[in-house]
Order: C-alpha cells, then structure tokens, then sequence
C-alpha cells in the first residue's frame, strides 16, 4: 500500500503526484494543512523530522524528500520507466534533479514568500507568526524566510532566486535544442522534478523568462497535455489556494526584469 503525506500547492508534494499519477498508481493520502502548521505535529514529526512535505509510507516504510521517493517509486515500480536507459542520459537527469536541490528550491520558496504568501503571513499575529519561524528546523531556511515575508522583493536573497530561475530555465532551453525531453526523447524523472518549478515561476509572474525561449514554452505545452498535470498539480488547487496565488503580475515582472537587467 502506498500512503502520500502531502501539501496542495506544494512543489515537492507536487513532484511525487506526477510520478504516481505517471505510473498510473494507487495510493491513499492525507492532505496536510502547511498554513495551519499540520506538518509540525508530532506525529507527523516522528515520519519526517524535516517537518516537510512530501512523505511516502509503503508497506509501513517510510521515505523521505521528494528527489528521493520520485527515485524510489520508479525503481519499485519500474513499468513505465521514467528513467532513460543510457548511463550518461540517467546522470543527466540526475543532474537536473540535483540543481533544483542545491539551489532552485530554495529560490523557489523565497519567491514563493515574498510575492505570493507575503500578504497572509503579516496578517498573522506577531506572536503567532514568530511561533511559525520559530518550528523551522533549518535555521539558513528559517532567516530566509523571514525576510522574504518583512521585505517582499526586497529581501536581500530575492535577486539571487530570480537570478537562479533565470539560470535554470536558459540551460532548460540549450538542453531542449536537441533532445524533446530534458534527459532525451522520452519523458523522465528530469521532467517531472522540473514541472512544478516552472509552474510556480507561471504563478508568480514570471513566465517572462521563457518569453523568448521557444524550446521551453514548447516543452511545457507537452508536459500541461500529459493527463498526470492535471492530476499531479491542477485537482490540487482549490480556490482558496489559487486566490494565494493572485498576485499584481505586471508588477512582480518589472520587478524580475529590473533584477535581470542589473546584471
């Protein structure tokens, strides 16, 4: 049996739906309230002493961080593999996965506070909100994240987050150029680790970076026509979870533009 402790709008979360909705899997779940704190209850906490999302128990296992269980579920269900059978494409898509766990993430989740949960955060009690920094483990997270919600896009770290999306999304498209998926010609782990980072960026106003990259756009016309997006990230988004998301995007872009062209 496979049981998937996840979050709805979560990037990571919404990198193990895709894989189980990729392999066409069953599994059960429980959607747990990241706003409310839900994944610091100790119960959970003795699962993923992270206090993240996602966690996979299979079989009364457990398995934790996202690259890990997408990793795992193919291996214990390799039909279809979602990894390419040629070594050095498997190590590129390794690589992808890797770049989004040494840096994209974490930009991701910066600007994902600043622009888009900045708003909700502050209308917390001081009390209240300092309680929410205060159960981040990861104190570098933790400092990160308190700025993204004092300063919004003047965070400090906010410009070297648009720069790494920026980054990422260009070798996306010299990688494009000459494969139809990140990792070759066929749809891989790269692919949906990738998927909901550039969805987010969408989300937060930033689908400019891939405004004069055709490869990119093309690339994610494909991934949004898989039936596994609509079930990995679109049923996921209620409506409370898509007005978190309805942020001034014109604003945010000259923002972004403003970083870029600094450089």
């Amino acid at each position: 049996m496979l049981f998937l402790y996840h979050g709805d709008t979560s990037v990571c979360a919404s990198k193990a739906r895709l894989v189980l909705a990729e392999k066409d899997l069953s599994w059960e779940g429980r959607l747990l309230d990241l706003r409310k704190g839900e994944q610091h209850a100790p119960n959970y906490l003795k699962l993923n002493r992270n206090a993240v999302v996602p966690t996979l128990v299979h079989d009364g296992r457990v398995v934790v961080e996202s690259t890990v269980i997408i990793e795992y579920l193919d291996e214990a269900f390799p039909s279809p593999p979602l990894m390419p059978a040629d070594p050095f494409r498997r190590a590129q898509a390794r690589l992808w996965m890797k770049k989004i766990d040494d840096g994209l993430h974490a930009a991701c989740s910066a600007l994902t506070f600043a622009v888009a949960f900045r708003e909700t955060m502050l209308k917390k009690d001081p009390k209240d909100l300092a309680a929410h920094l205060a159960r981040i483990p990861d104190p570098a997270y933790r400092e990160r994240q308190r700025l993204s919600i004092e300063l919004g896009l003047d965070a400090p770290h906010v410009a070297q987050a648009v720069r790494q999306h920026e980054r990422y999304v260009g070798e996306m498209e010299e990688a494009l150029k000459s494969s139809r998926w990140l990792a070759g010609d066929d749809y891989s782990l790269a692919d949906a680790a990738a998927t909901p980072y550039l969805h987010r960026a969408e989300l937060l106003g930033m689908e400019g970076l891939w405004a004069a990259r055709p490869y990119v756009a093309e690339w994610l016309s494909c991934v949004r026509a898989r039936p596994s997006f609509d079930e990995g990230i679109v049923k996921w988004f209620s409506d409370e979870a898509r007005r978190r998301f309805d942020v001034p995007r014109a604003e945010i872009w000259g923002k972004v533009r403003g970083i870029l062209g600094a450089n």
